[in-house]
């Protein structure tokens, strides 16, 4: 990929390594109904990019309604590099650190700039931090931390050369990415209202495993109508962890073995090839690879799938 061309001195990797920056990994979080504040946790996935899979380890959380904040924490302990002739801004501006962040299936964006820091700061904690609000977002969402000229200096007759425009970019320091639904969510739960439909149903509506996203085209359907939705809500006094366990379970094995039966997709999906981000078949590789599920018959399914909800679900 080509590299844009700048007029003016901008951030390197030989500042960055002078600056000496600590950057914390990004903490994700959404507020309950009670208006408390739960954790979600992130797991890494190997894609070419950095790319996390957002989870709820209590299994309650999805974008459609929740929202969801992040939290990054920035620690620049030698600057002064960055200020004067050799640096990229006046020796009396100031700079900052922001994060931007895009969504292109939401088509949104936004920037979350910090304080400001100059070459007379010691050192410089940033916080950086925002809160989405419940269904703003969907899919996958990028985040770029960047340097800004926060604002500008006086230069002198050595300076005449750097940028000197207030919110004019410097440089970026790192990207990553979230997928949020779908596999961020790993598991496609949604909430039904039938009364003539059973307890949970499972739809499997793919023509291409490795290409069709498994949030189009699968859903595992919980149907909130039926007199024993009670057992598998969590927030009832009723509700039976085990049951629950068996449903998903089910569900997921129903996914799997459906896959299994399309021969000219299956050994792709085993084996990882051509399998596009998202897709039912990329799914599939997930649980084998990083959930590390036995898929080497429905039995071994079976037993994967319930000893990972056993140990999931609370």
């Amino acid at each position: 990929m080509a590299k844009s061309i700048t007029l003016f001195p901008a951030l390197t990797d030989n500042l960055l390594k002078e600056l000496k920056i600590l950057k914390r990994p990004y903490r994700f979080f959404y507020t309950d109904k009670n208006h408390e504040e739960r954790e979600l946790t992130t797991e890494s996935v190997e894609t070419g990019i950095p790319l996390l899979l957002i989870r709820d380890e209590a299994g309650l959380w999805s974008q459609d309604d929740y929202n969801i904040g992040f939290e990054r924490k920035v620690s620049v302990q030698s600057f002064s590099c960055l200020f004067g002739e050799d640096g990229i801004a006046c020796h009396d501006a100031r700079l900052g650190i922001a994060i931007q962040w895009k969504s292109a299936d939401s088509k949104q964006r936004g920037t979350v700039r910090s304080t400001s820091f100059s070459i007379e700061d010691e050192v410089s904690d940033i916080v950086l931090e925002y809160l989405f609000q419940r269904a703003q977002l969907r899919g996958k969402v990028d985040f770029t931390m960047v340097l800004y000229l926060a604002k500008a200096g006086h230069p002198n007759e050595t300076e005449l050369h750097l940028i000197n425009k207030e919110g004019y970019i410097l440089g970026e320091i790192d990207t990553w990415s979230i997928q949020l639904d779908g596999i961020g969510s790993i598991f496609p739960v949604f909430e039904i209202v039938d009364p003539e439909q059973p307890l949970w149903s499972v739809k499997c509506d793919w023509n291409d495993p490795t290409a069709d996203k498994l949030e189009d085209c699968v859903s595992i359907n919980l149907n909130k109508a039926h007199k024993n939705y009670k057992y598998i809500d969590r927030n009832q006094r009723s509700f039976n962890k085990q049951l629950l366990t068996e449903v998903m379970a089910s569900a997921i094995f129903v996914l799997i073995e459906k896959a299994r039966q399309q021969d000219a997709y299956w050994n792709e999906i085993i084996g990882n090839q051509g399998l596009d981000l998202g897709s039912v078949g990329w799914a599939i590789h997930y649980f084998q690879e990083s959930l590390e599920w036995d898929l080497s018959t429905p039995e071994a399914v079976s037993i994967s799938a319930r000893q990972f909800f056993e140990q999931r679900i609370n």
